[in-house]
């Protein structure tokens, strides 16, 4: 199969269009455009300009939500951010940190704005279609929410900071839930994962061009100037194993070559992060992807020996010295825990000492916890959830975490389609990645690996919807 190119849909797709509501479409589009030119004139350049973009996404977002899914994918890495000052004190709180919103948070309150008018108009296309993951991000929506609340009432959360922060943390499922409302057939699907393959190559390309101007630690596009290599490593940990889930599977030769050497560009700005966080959940999702692979896993594991024995020889010396790092510090007047007998890094003994307060003050508020912004901030994601939202917070999280894997094992197991094989075996083995990366970082609320990561649970999903059942349970049936 040759996922560049064009295949028949294995169902025929609902299509919704807005030929049925002409006058509908119309009328919204002149009363935009009134609203649009009063507020032209009477705001600034930049602003106007803004909101005419802004205006623009929410017709195409109307009119084809398929084409503003194209244009999330395409930002996800590839859009601007705009700092803002921080919305509490102390300033080791998380809402004291300052916020910082994308190009894309912008364009997902569009999109969601879009799909709510859109449903309204079509009152046949529903507000959200039943899949199975919905109950459990509804619990766990509900659980923050609740732990929030909880914690503004006691006096932990700050009003203006909590109802910031919490939509902040659960923006991405609108990326899940478009995607799941509005793929019809297997074709959008492919569309879509090669759009969020080529957003991948030319992040690759970007970081890998930061190499020659002297960059200690490459970094994703537009990400200040501090830069956060940690989360370019997720990306890449992220799409990085999609790629290689569709290598494994598809048998093409053209499209295995176009697989072969995305994975080759990504390497070297995978390992120039100089992220332990991710250089830690490689080999875990490469475990993933070798117990995954349905025949020649000896291969697998022997590629794997010899990728580790050309690392050790051939890695740039400032990723070996990375790693050494962590047990090689040397003399330095923080604070650092020994175990055994290594002394580890005042970096990775500040984040073990995190974990050991977190657990030590969630006592004191073991059901809701504190709140979201309500404790201390937390780089490391299992603390943070367990003392911003207690043990709701942590059941609802794990089981949301658990039906993902299902729900991608199932497809994984069930389909013969090499596409969906291939994007199963990716969200499986990246997101057994990305729980370890969660140890040392807040991969779960990192918009930048989010976002991809619930467009690649929305493909799967839906994939899910369209792969034909099995002729037992049909011949059951009848």
């Amino acid at each position: 199969m040759n996922l560049l190119s064009a295949s028949s849909p294995s169902h025929e797709p609902a299509r919704y269009g807005v030929s049925g509501q002409p006058w509908t479409l119309l009328a919204a589009i002149a009363v935009t455009c009134l609203g649009l030119s009063t507020l032209l004139a009477l705001a600034p350049y930049l602003i106007g300009g803004g909101v005419a973009v802004a205006v623009a996404v929410f017709i195409i977002c109307f009119v084809s939500t398929e084409a503003s899914l194209y244009l999330l994918v395409l930002s996800m890495l590839l859009s601007p951010e705009i700092g803002m000052g921080a919305l509490a004190d102390p300033s080791d709180t998380t809402g004291g940190r300052g916020v910082t919103i994308r190009t894309e948070d912008l364009l997902l309150v569009v999109m969601c704005f879009a799909w709510l008018v859109r449903t309204a108009v079509h009152k046949d296309l529903g507000l959200v279609r039943a899949t199975p993951l919905n109950q459990p991000i509804a619990a766990y929506m509900v659980a923050c929410v609740f732990a929030t609340g909880m914690g503004l009432i006691i006096g932990h959360v700050e009003g203006v900071t909590g109802a910031f922060y919490v939509p902040k943390y659960l923006e991405y499922f609108v990326v899940y839930f478009i995607v799941a409302n509005n793929l019809q057939d297997r074709a959008q699907i492919k569309r879509l994962t090669i759009v969020m393959l080529v957003t991948a190559f030319i992040v690759s390309i970007v970081a890998i061009a930061q190499i020659p101007a002297g960059v200690t630690r490459v970094s994703a596009p537009f990400e200040g100037e501090q830069g956060e290599p940690n989360t370019l490593g997720g990306y890449l940990l992220l799409t990085g194993t999609v790629a290689a889930g569709l290598l494994l599977s598809v048998r093409e030769r053209l499209t295995r070559m176009l697989l072969t050497t995305l994975l080759m560009f990504m390497i070297v700005p995978f390992l120039l992060t100089l992220s332990r966080g991710s250089y830690l959940a490689l080999p875990f999702a490469y475990l993933g992807l070798t117990v995954l692979k349905r025949s020649n896993r000896f291969g697998m594991i022997a590629a794997f020996v010899v990728l580790v024995a050309i690392g050790t020889l051939a890695a740039p010396q400032s990723v070996k010295d990375r790693i050494l790092y962590t047990v090689n510090q040397g003399a330095t007047g923080h604070h650092r825990v020994q175990v055994g007998n290594v002394r580890l890094d005042s970096s990775t003994s500040a984040r073990l000492q995190s974990w050991e307060e977190a657990i030590t003050d969630w006592a004191a508020s073991p059901i809701w916890g504190y709140g979201i912004t309500g404790y201390i901030f937390l780089d490391a994601q299992y603390p943070k959830v367990l003392a911003e939202t207690g043990l709701v917070g942590a059941i609802t999280f794990a089981a949301l975490i658990l039906a993902i894997y299902r729900q991608a094992y199932a497809l994984y197991r069930r389909t013969e389609d090499e596409l969906y094989s291939g994007l199963a075996i990716g969200l499986l083995a990246g997101l057994t990645g990305l729980l370890i990366h969660a140890v040392g970082a807040n991969t779960f609320i990192i918009v930048r690996i989010m976002e991809p990561f619930w467009l690649l649970a929305g493909l799967v999903v839906s994939a899910a919807k369209l792969e034909p059942e099995p002729e037992e349970a049909v011949s059951v049936a009848a």
